[in-house]
């Protein structure tokens, strides 16, 4: 957990403290403590951990795919946000980017880090029962995600978003 910045100390103390019925913080979470290469904008966020925690705060409506916004609420943030989310841990903490078909025929975006799948917006399937099967899976480049002019526009959301909350609590 960093101890650098105390925005993200108690973004990561609600992250830990909030009730999840699937027992875990998001999939992969035993790399929670993964450093991430530094991103000065994102002053103390040092880990997977401080990342998950300050996204639960910064996913938006806005920053959702389009598709989603009007079923997106504040009690389920990661919804319709896996191609940004996917993104920004591939630029922090190295690995790839993996897409899926999911129940319903929508893609859905996942990193692979250190050999392992790390999902931080799962609980959007978790809190709704649908399962998620990570393999078989299409490895995809970064640059794929910011091809689509909207994907792209909502990442730079996503990191605008970060920095007014870590500046502006």
């Amino acid at each position: 957990m960093s101890t650098e910045n105390p925005i993200v100390q108690a973004a990561v103390e609600a992250a830990l403290n909030k009730c999840r019925c699937f027992g875990y913080l998001f999939y992969g979470d035993n790399l929670k403590d993964m450093k991430c290469k530094p991103v000065s904008q994102f002053l103390g966020i040092t880990t997977l951990l401080d990342l998950f925690a300050v996204l639960e705060k910064c996913w938006s409506k806005e920053t959702a795919y389009p598709s989603c916004r009007n079923e997106w609420v504040p009690k389920d943030p990661s919804y319709g946000q896996c191609a940004i989310t996917a993104t920004l841990v591939h630029d922090m903490f190295g690995g790839t980017i993996h897409k899926i078909r999911v129940n319903g025929g929508g893609t859905h975006y996942f990193n692979k880090i250190n050999g392992q799948y790390v999902d931080l917006t799962r609980e959007q399937f978790d809190l709704y029962n649908l399962p998620v099967n990570y393999e078989p899976n299409e490895e995809i480049s970064r640059e794929y995600c910011g091809k689509n002019k909207n994907t792209y526009e909502r990442y730079k959301q996503l990191q605008r978003n970060i920095i007014h909350f870590l500046n502006n609590r």
